[in-house]
């Protein structure tokens, strides 16, 4: 197996199953003298630091020589060592005239500015201690192994490797798959070694991206090889599936490409953006996810139509010129008189802002998987409400990609291992969501709990007896999160709440919601055959250094988007600015 991936590996082109590996040889340091003021370093540099020199100093300059390791004792050094592993920039930047003058003491010398390597080194050091919590994690909570699936600019295909646990998302690594995203047989090998570096027994989902063919029937592959844990498409990816589903429906892209008409108007031209003023709130969604933002953005433009009509009735229209021009008429006339569309527009987002809302509601959640199932079985009671009996068509269309896509024994089991929903009045178990429970019971089980006991203990549960139906946990079943009211409250079923633990502990997103930039990465694989093996290896450790700074300090997307994520707009809705041949035409 692994035809092509061993060729690669004989090539040096894997990195190791864990991490990159710390050098077998120490790096030679200079020694350094800090001059510490008001907890800030303060850093003389000297050009060549390969071949630092000491220097002389008075009586009342010398201060006693540090090693690098010293250096880093600095807490302001630290956090020198901590923007370049986050930030990324080229080993060069430490020679700069610009960063001497940020970190140089201006009275008298300090310390010697350590190498990159030394700066790499330490931030490794860092990155493998946090590592280690983490692995510790997963194998009490379990984790989610994320298969994040994207395309370089030039259209070449890659794979980034995390692993989320409740303490934390870690990258593993980057695959470029451009040679086997059709060969099933090398899919199945890398998902294998993937499952293999984490271990089988600590993964309770792999969440993934990519719904083609040679990926899903590599999935089974695999899943039948280890029949321990599932294999799982991303929420939120699986909603704007749905949306996309929605959006090529005749009616929907007729309405779609009216209020195309109106945005590009309003973003495309001077004068609209400055008459935006009319409008509260921003029209255009700045959503990672392409057709989540649509219809946020179509949402957006309905709820600000009395505005847009304030706006098209401005008398500052009239002196610039633009009352006269054939396109003003039509974006006014859809505006102003174009109940039909306005009517549609409305109708559709009856459907879309329900499945949208699911988004949010898991995004907002702590312990999502528990409310998965019950925030889409939702979303389609309320489309019913909304639109009566054509609810059927839409609904049709929503089980099609729910079944094949999302739902598994994971979502199913969800809701009834969630006390705030299991234990509501009015809440009674479907057959899918007790046949979901059983299942997650049988496969989770390995290593971990003995599945007869937890099935025969799930009617402890389910009854509400013993511990269950005292009033510290009836009470606080509202005021701990789900995870901590078992390990508080389930102690009279030992392997439920193992389960219950291991379940409701996962997320249900994939990576794109940390809006990670994976460019390094992308230049690590572009230049990879032009590298030494020495090189290679200090550019694996740069990125395994970086992407798990990055992660350990990202907030998660709320509602797809954040107030650093402005400049996704020209990246997902670009066709909503200006025709896409015009917005082609400026990258």
């Amino acid at each position: 197996m692994l035809r092509k991936m061993k060729k690669r590996k004989h090539e040096h082109d894997e990195v190791p199953h864990t991490s990159p590996a710390l050098p077998s040889a120490q790096v030679q340091q200079p020694q350094l003298q800090p001059t510490v003021s008001n907890n800030r370093c303060f850093l003389h540099y000297l050009p060549d630091l390969r071949q630092a020199k000491e220097i002389a100093y008075n009586s009342c300059q010398l201060k006693p020589k540090v090693e690098v390791s010293d250096y880093f004792d600095s807490p302001s050094a630290k956090l020198i060592g901590k923007f370049f592993s986050e930030a990324g920039p080229e080993p060069g930047v430490l020679h700069s005239s610009s960063l001497r003058e940020m970190v140089v003491f201006p009275q008298g010398p300090g310390a010697v500015m350590p190498t990159y390597e030394a700066v790499l080194q330490e931030q490794l050091r860092e990155t493998e201690n946090r590592a280690k919590e983490l692995k510790q994690e997963w194998q009490t909570s379990g984790c989610t192994v994320i298969v994040d699936s994207w395309k370089s600019k030039c259209d070449k295909s890659f794979v980034s490797v995390l692993v989320q646990c409740s303490k934390g998302t870690q990258f593993l690594r980057s695959i470029d798959v451009s040679e086997i995203t059709e060969d099933f047989d090398e899919l199945e090998s890398m998902l294998s070694c993937v499952v293999e570096d984490v271990g089988a027994h600590n993964i309770v989902q792999i969440v993934m991206n990519d719904v083609s063919p040679h990926m899903q029937m590599a999935r089974e592959y695999v899943l039948n090889k280890y029949d321990s844990f599932f294999f799982v498409l991303c929420a939120d990816h699986c909603i704007n599936l749905l949306l996309e589903k929605i959006a090529a429906l005749e009616h929907v892209s007729e309405v779609l490409m009216k209020a195309r008409e109106i945005t590009r108007f309003l973003y495309g031209h001077a004068l609209p953006m400055k008459l935006k003023r009319y409008v509260q709130e921003e029209i255009l969604s700045s959503s990672y996810l392409k057709f989540v933002a649509v219809f946020i953005t179509l949402e957006r433009l309905v709820s600000a139509r009395v505005g847009l009509v304030q706006m098209f009735s401005s008398p500052e229209w009239v002196p610039s010129g633009w009352a006269c021009r054939d396109l003003f008429e039509r974006i006014q006339s859809i505006v102003k008189t174009d109940d039909t569309f306005w009517h549609a527009a409305a109708k559709v987002v009856k459907v879309t802002s329900p499945l949208v809302r699911v988004l949010y509601k898991l995004e907002s959640d702590i312990c999502p998987m528990g409310i998965l199932y019950e925030a889409m079985h939702g979303a389609k009671e309320e489309i019913c409400v909304n639109i009566g009996d054509e609810s059927e068509f839409y609904l049709r269309i929503i089980d099609k990609i729910w079944d094949g896509y999302l739902h598994n024994p994971l979502h199913a089991a969800g809701p009834m291992l969630n006390p705030r929903i299991f234990y509501a009045a009015g809440f009674h178990p479907y057959t899918v969501i007790s046949s979901g429970i059983a299942a997650c019971i049988i496969q989770l089980g390995k290593a971990h709990y003995n599945p007869i006991k937890a099935l025969a203990q799930l009617e402890v549960y389910e009854k509400k007896l013993g511990y269950f139906d005292t009033d510290p946990a009836k009470q606080q079943i509202m005021e701990l999160p789900q995870v901590k009211w078992w390990s508080k409250h389930g102690a009279c079923v030992p392997d439920l709440r193992t389960l219950a633990r291991r379940v409701l502990s996962q997320t249900c997103f994939g990576a794109t919601r940390y809006n990670i930039d994976w460019s390094l990465s992308e230049k690590l694989h572009a230049e990879w055959d032009k590298m030494t093996l020495p090189e290679q290896e200090r550019f694996r450790q740069k990125e395994y250094v970086h992407y798990n700074s990055v992660l350990a300090r990202a907030s998660p997307l709320l509602h797809g988007s954040s107030v650093k994520q402005h400049d996704r707009v020209t990246l997902v809705l670009q066709d909503w600015i200006r025709p896409q041949k015009q917005a082609a035409g400026r990258h």
